[in-house]
């Protein structure tokens, strides 16, 4: 009887034991966990030898630099095969090692420190500033790809934290990756969601590039206005200097000098160098948006089949996330999640391609980050005869007569800043951010007449868009 009883005695206090090492963790505290998905561009490292592939190193610059100067000078001397020559040369030598397959796939795969989880419960510090963990990801590849290692990761947070849910900060690209977490897995897991200058709709800039219509001869105009929008060109001597470019017709030379090389050498060069180097990432496509992505393939690809694997994936991501973005969106919103959306203006945009310079982040048209602002084209107001697109009896309208929000997807729950740079977005105003991200209910547009729909970027602080 008592080796009976030693028995039942010992078992019940293994199951005690495995009871609690296996039960799940919960917190109760009011800050749910939140983590930052980057944008384009993090550093990549070799999966095998953990050396870095991108971006590129001193070695590699200093490797390349004859090259560099060499076509420089092939350049300035109209000898454009040889600038084109050398100047794939060089990209090769900078850029070679982030390529990707016919199929999409990297040629050296990255990690491990990407996939690498957190082993600390560090929430409600904000150790990243404006979140409390960041997700890493390797930007080259399928944005469902990353989705699916993100829904790793936003469930390993919930275990290490005890919470159900967590709530994201994306920026640029990593809009992408979130919209195709949303596609993949729905909401359930997210409590909020604050997305900074995001790529929602694709970037102008790429999708001409891509369909091979990127055109400079004629952008003098557009470039003096670009760089005198600039926040960084503060110096009185390089606005001198940009206006006598302009006025006298520098940049209009110079232009028709660079078009001429793009003329005699762009085929060349994207076919035999930007396809198997950059047009290859399922990534970058993520960035073309609709009104270029048909046109964009067929000039990329052609009837290539090596490339219906890739296309396949573009087709995917293209045509399941992008094409019902707002959908995607607003049924996220139906089950729960907060949505906050920060974008730019009163910048140009790049004048690389044919459409009218934009108002923008310096990269991310704002009618593209906003879902659907109506804009007056750069150096113009919207006309004193416009009328508000969408009357819901709140006033949409900037101050300034350039942007119209109301057209906007979500016109209560989109936020515009005048004046800040597209990479600045997560290191600025972070204490608006984190007053997003502190809500109990979604906020809006009119919630807090500190952060209303239009402010103005000055030095570190968030002012009202004013006249």
């Amino acid at each position: 009887m008592k080796r009976w009883l030693s028995v039942l005695l010992v078992c019940s206090l293994v199951f005690s034991l495995s009871w609690t090492a296996f039960a799940q963790k919960t917190c109760t505290c009011a800050h749910t966990p939140v983590i930052y998905i980057r944008g384009f561009g993090g550093a990549l490292f070799d999966w095998e030898t953990s050396d870095q592939i991108y971006p590129p190193q001193k070695a590699d610059f200093e490797t390349a630099m004859p090259k560099i100067v060499g076509g420089s000078l092939a350049l300035l001397g109209g000898i454009y095969p040889l600038f084109g020559t050398l100047g794939m040369q060089a990209a090769a030598q900078l850029l070679g090692r982030a390529a990707c397959d016919a199929q999409g796939n990297p040629l050296i795969p990255s990690g491990p420190e990407r996939r690498s989880l957190p082993a600390q419960d560090t929430h409600g510090q904000y150790r990243e500033g404006i979140a409390d963990y960041a997700f890493r990801y390797d930007w080259r590849l399928d944005p469902l790809i990353a989705a699916q290692e993100l829904h790793t990761f936003v469930q390993h947070i919930c275990r290490l934290t005890g919470h159900a849910q967590v709530s994201v900060v994306c920026h640029s690209m990593g809009s992408v990756v979130f919209a195709s977490y949303l596609y993949l897995y729905g909401a359930d897991e997210i409590d909020k969601a604050v997305c900074l200058a995001p790529a929602f709709g694709g970037v102008s800039i790429m999708g001409s590039l891509l369909s091979g219509e990127a055109v400079i001869a004629d952008k003098a105009d557009e470039l003096t206005l670009f760089l005198q929008s600039l926040p960084g060109l503060t110096d009185a001597r390089l606005k001198t200097l940009v206006r006598f470019c302009g006025k006298w017709g520098v940049f209009r030379f110079v232009l028709h000098w660079l078009q001429n090389a793009l003329d005699s050498q762009f085929d060349r060069v994207f076919r035999a160098c930007l396809r198997p180097t950059f047009v290859t990432m399922p990534g970058l496509w993520s960035f073309v948006s609709e009104q270029y992505y048909e046109r964009a393939k067929a000039f990329s690809f052609g009837d290539d089949v090596q490339y219906a694997a890739l296309i396949r994936k573009l087709d995917r991501y293209h045509y399941g996330v992008q094409a019902h973005l707002t959908e995607i969106l607003r049924t996220a919103q139906q089950s729960g999640m907060q949505l906050s959306i920060v974008s730019g203006y009163g910048i140009s945009s790049l004048p690389l391609s044919r459409t009218h310079t934009q108002q923008s982040d310096f990269l991310i048209t704002t009618a593209c980050a906003s879902l659907g602002a109506i804009c007056a084209p750069f150096g113009q107001m919207l006309p004193k005869s416009h009328v508000q697109a969408v009357e819901d009896g709140h006033v949409h309208v900037s101050a300034d007569s350039l942007v119209d929000a109301s057209a906007c997807a979500f016109p209560d729950q989109t936020w515009f800043i005048r004046g800040l740079m597209h990479f600045d977005f997560p290191y600025r105003n972070e204490t608006f951010v984190r007053w997003l991200l502190e809500q109990p209910t979604q906020p809006t547009v009119q919630t807090n007449p500190d952060y209303p729909q239009f402010m103005q970027q000055d030095a570190d602080v968030l002012r009202p868009v004013s006249e």
